[in-house]
């Protein structure tokens, strides 16, 4: 019994896949695409802030240019706007990884087992994780690059 059940889900991902009736649920949106990338960037940023052979002096001489401080009262503007936006989308993933998991519970104790819907269900809930996992990686490593370069030019 067990054996047919998971040949039907076999046939029905494959079947699905086929039609690309799931390509629409696996796709990012583009405003998760833009913060995807945004993460992306802070941890080249990252790295290159740690690359060894760059000394700190060298960054101190960048972030104290007179061109950088003329940008300063702009960047800390622009700043917690970005972060305010990352905070939102945070919160936003948390509420869809809430409003998934609370279905699924309730399909659990309903009784609505039909593969079809456990596996949209399932799919939803993926992408909310992901988003969640996105949008927290990228606003902690927002507020991690913005104290490395406070210690770098303090240093």
């Amino acid at each position: 019994k067990v054996k047919t059940q998971n040949d039907r889900a076999i046939s029905l991902l494959s079947s699905l896949l086929q039609e690309n009736l799931l390509r629409p649920l696996l796709a990012m949106s583009l405003h998760w695409t833009l913060i995807a990338g945004f993460l992306y960037s802070e941890i080249g940023v990252i790295l290159l802030l740690l690359v060894p052979f760059i000394s700190t002096r060298m960054w101190k001489t960048v972030f104290n240019s007179r061109f950088l401080k003329g940008l300063e009262n702009q960047m800390s503007y622009y700043f917690y706007v970005l972060v305010a936006i990352l905070i939102l989308f945070f919160l936003e993933s948390i509420r869809g990884m809430q409003k998934y998991s609370s279905e699924e519970q309730q399909q659990k104790t309903a009784g609505m087992s039909h593969l079809d819907t456990q596996l949209q269900m399932n799919m939803r809930l993926f992408r909310a994780q992901r988003n969640f996992y996105i949008a927290g990686f990228a606003l902690f490593l927002f507020l991690v690059i913005k104290k490395l370069v406070s210690l770098i030019s303090a240093n």
